[in-house]
Parts: C-alpha cells; structure tokens; sequence
C-alpha cells in the first residue's frame, strides 16, 4: 500500500526530539527494524511489531497524528469483514492496512480472484468509500 513521502530525510535516533522519542517508545515497545525520517516539521518512523509493518508520523512536540498499520485479514473488524464478503464474495483479501488519521480510521484492502484484483477503501462503519480496479 502506498504512504506519501516527499522530501523525507533519513535522520538518525539521536536527531528525534524527546518528546516523541518518549511518546514512541511507550506506545510500541516490541518495536523492531526501526527507522526515522524527518519531513518538513514532521517526524516520521517505520518498524515492524510480529512481522507487521507500521508508519507513524509526529509532529515536532510528540503528538502523534498519522497511523498505517499493515494488518492480517482476521485482525480486521467483524463489520469490515461481513461487508468484504457481501459485496466481493469470489474474492479473497490478499493484503490489508489500517490508517488513521485527524481521529478518521479507514481500511485498505487488496482483493483477489485468480488474476483479477481490486483495491477498497472502507470507513470504520464498513461504508464503501473507493472502489479502484
């Protein structure tokens, strides 16, 4: 799934301020692989928790304000799920990603059937906000 990147800077861990160091590593402690970069006043980092990928974004005093979260289809709610399935029933879903962001979560998700694959977006209520085929 695609992230927006423009003009990111690799920084070291030593470069990010206190503040979202402290606020990153309470609230991923199993975090591995990480790596920061700094994007305009933003601070973004990258790391896996159990093979998961994750995308956080900071901004410069700690507030955490952007969440991708690389999801197993059965950690998807029930709702998201019975959706999927009323409307896509020959597919299967391939891969899925939680994003939130501004208090909003939606979900991605890539279907497949043989060689046939759609991309959704849904709302956290399951209403169907893109179809990308």
């Amino acid at each position: 799934m695609v992230g927006f990147t423009m003009n990111a800077q690799d920084i070291s861990s030593s470069e990010v301020p206190t503040a979202i160091q402290s606020h990153f590593n309470k609230a991923y402690k199993n975090a591995t692989d990480i790596e920061w970069e700094k994007e305009m006043d933003h601070y973004q980092v990258e790391f896996e928790i159990d093979r998961m990928d994750y995308e956080v974004w900071y901004t410069s005093d700690g507030k955490q304000v952007k969440l991708e979260k690389e999801l197993q289809p059965n950690e998807l709610p029930n709702v998201i799920t019975t959706a999927v399935k009323k409307k896509y029933s020959d597919y299967s879903i391939d891969d899925c990603e939680l994003r939130e962001e501004n208090g909003n979560v939606i979900y991605l998700l890539e279907l497949e059937k043989w060689f046939d694959e759609i991309e959704v977006i849904y709302d956290a209520n399951a209403k169907l906000l893109k179809e990308i085929k």
